[in-house]
């Protein structure tokens, strides 16, 4: 029996909160650094989690049991001061459970929409009936001198044929609709090419780079290297800005694997790669890339913080003063022998 109190009394001690704290903080300072997107689902971290929940649950218990045992007289003096730290325990043991519900139940993962194509949530998170976002459109703000200022994802949300109402999605402004949280990440281009072969037969294609375009009568075949939004021959490979001042698609050509040559072309030139086999860059078409997320423990963790903030002002603005006013005391203990002396020099 005096091996359980032993068991339990560590368990439910302070001192190991302090002590599990200090490790879980530990791990996610390591674990996100080598496993960032996948840390907090290891086995390990939720079983620190749990242990820790038990620990500030047998704490909330004992306060309460503690609580309940004193005098009325005692507790009428002590009420909001002991109240709080019920809530100060009771808000640490919310965070717990919602951080808990999130790391087994809580989904994440990134959609890649195409400007003018819509994807189903559901490819990368559970979602009780289909939800589909459509992007409109996506935008970059500039500053003046050409650098971006910010991210737009205009989107219409779906269920089945019926629009739900349309958003726009920004960097540090998330999308939330129906538990779901969407989060500008971030966002690329498609480049538009078009191919003619020598029986002017075309093909059309959007590529991403690194992609090739095969031209029917011809071995050679076409890499897009790189978009360039503001191609300067000073800057290589590297934009000068974001803005689509002077666009250039860095391009190759290959026959049987083997690079002919590199080169810079701008929109709607037509280049010739063969005889009589052309290719025009036409343009760009932007998708953007969306961190989808559902975390139902949000809110539980959003309530537990609340009762944490409250608990904490009550319990530190309501503590006792008892110990303020015996120093008081002892202090003008002290200065009594010094105004005697002064009292008989006078």
């Amino acid at each position: 029996m005096a091996s359980v109190e032993k068991i339990y009394r560590l368990i439910s001690s302070m001192k190991t909160g302090l002590v599990l704290l200090g490790l879980i903080g530990l791990m996610s300072a390591i674990g996100t650094g080598f496993r960032p997107n996948t840390f907090f689902q290891t086995s390990l971290f939720k079983l620190m989690l749990l242990l820790l929940f038990l620990n500030m649950g047998l704490c909330t218990l004992n306060q309460l049991i503690r609580c309940m045992k004193r005098s009325s007289k005692s507790w009428g003096k002590n009420r909001l001061r002991q109240a709080g730290l019920l809530l100060l325990h009771g808000g640490v043991v919310l965070i717990l459970v919602g951080g808990t519900v999130n790391s087994y139940f809580g989904h994440s993962g990134e959609l890649r929409i195409v400007e003018g194509n819509k994807v189903d949530v559901a490819r990368v998170i559970p979602t009780e009936k289909p939800v589909l976002l459509r992007l409109d459109a996506f935008k970059i703000e500039f500053n003046a001198d050409g650098s971006p200022s910010q991210y737009y994802s205009h989107v219409s949300i779906l269920e089945g044929n019926k629009a739900k109402g349309n958003y726009r999605i920004s960097v540090n402004h998330p999308l939330n609709y129906g538990g779901i949280k969407a989060y500008q990440q971030s966002f690329g281009y498609l480049v538009k090419v078009r191919g003619e072969s020598a029986t002017g037969e075309k093909v059309e294609k959007s590529l991403h780079e690194g992609e090739f375009l095969e031209i029917p009568g011809t071995e050679r075949t076409v890499k897009v290297y790189k978009y360039i939004p503001n191609f300067a021959p000073n800057y290589g490979m590297d934009s000068k800005t974001l803005r689509p001042d002077n666009p250039r698609i860095v391009f190759s050509v290959y026959e049987n694997g083997k690079l002919l040559g590199v080169g810079a072309a701008p929109w709607g030139k037509r280049i010739k790669i063969d005889n009589r086999i052309y290719v025009t860059f036409k343009g760009v078409q932007p998708f953007t890339v969306l961190k989808v997320k559902s975390d139902p423990g949000l809110p539980l963790a959003a309530a537990g913080g609340v009762m944490l903030v409250t608990g904490v002002c009550l319990a530190q603005c309501l503590a006792p003063v008892g110990k303020r006013g015996k120093q008081s005391a002892s202090s003008e203990r002290k200065l009594e022998p010094v105004g005697g002396i002064m009292d008989g020099l006078q």
